[in-house]
């Protein structure tokens, strides 16, 4: 692919974003189950659970502070079953979406997440005068399937795409299973698909628990290159289901068989 195909739009709503017909990362997991389940995704997206709102929030502290000051707001201390809780809480859904308002303690959290982020030595100087939240948008040769991501940080260099991950456990350890239990190889395959000068993938993660530690890591080669292959076989099952089935046929779910089934590897 040449870079040339590759659209960037730097000041896209995540509605809009969102809204547009094409297959992420997160479709493509959804699609490892089956068809079936990405068209369900597709049909209706889950509603974002409290986890999700709160790693929605620690990305725009710590990538798009200004919003973040705009449009998220600390929760009030007060007992919401009280006449003054109650009040504080009518308040404040004046000027804020229900969802953007957050539990002090979770207020807290992200704040000293976002200042341990751009204070550390590592991600402080990958995340500084990088452009952020960047939509990309392509279409895959192979299947001529459109494409899409929201790039956390593309610095200004040619060579790398940058991630922020809010986590439970930072420790290398951790981390190098959370790569294959989310896909984050994956992820980082079809990020740097469309590019023809970059591939590195960072993962700049941050613990959301005191201490809020946080780690950098590089995904390696090898398991782009085997996130790639995953991708490029996705993206034909995909392809391949609307062709014989169409938009609005009958997406099959798990195949029709009786599965083997075997204890995982770390339980033998």
């Amino acid at each position: 692919m040449n870079d040339s195909d590759l659209k960037l739009v730097y000041d896209m709503s995540d509605a809009d974003y969102f809204g547009a017909a094409a297959a992420s990362n997160s479709l493509l997991g959804e699609l490892k189950k089956s068809p079936a389940h990405l068209r369900e995704s597709i049909r209706n997206p889950a509603p974002a659970t409290p986890a999700m709102r709160f790693g929605s929030a620690f990305h725009v502290a710590t990538l798009e502070p200004t919003k973040f000051a705009e449009q998220w707001a600390r929760g009030s201390e007060l007992r919401g079953n009280t006449k003054e809780g109650k009040a504080a809480k009518a308040e404040l859904e004046e000027q804020y979406e229900s969802d953007n308002i957050l539990k002090p303690a979770d207020y807290d959290a992200v704040c000293q997440m976002r200042d341990n982020v751009l204070t550390h030595s590592i991600a402080g100087e990958l995340l500084e005068g990088a452009s952020k939240e960047v939509a990309a948008f392509w279409t895959d040769p192979a299947t001529q399937m459109h494409c899409k991501a929201k790039i956390d940080v593309l610095p200004g260099d040619e060579g790398r795409l940058i991630d922020l991950k809010s986590t439970v456990d930072a420790s290398p350890a951790a981390f190098a299973k959370a790569i294959g239990n989310f896909g984050y190889h994956r992820q980082a395959a079809h990020y740097l698909n469309p590019f023809d000068t970059r591939d590195e993938f960072l993962i700049v993660a941050c613990e959301k628990k005191p201490p809020y530690a946080v780690a950098v890591y590089r995904v390696a080669d090898e398991a782009i290159e085997a996130g790639k292959r995953e991708v490029a076989m996705l993206l034909e099952r995909w392809a391949e289901v609307i062709d014989e089935v169409g938009l609005d046929g009958d997406w099959p779910g798990y195949d029709e068989v009786i599965y083997e089934l075997y204890l995982p590897p770390w339980v033998q």
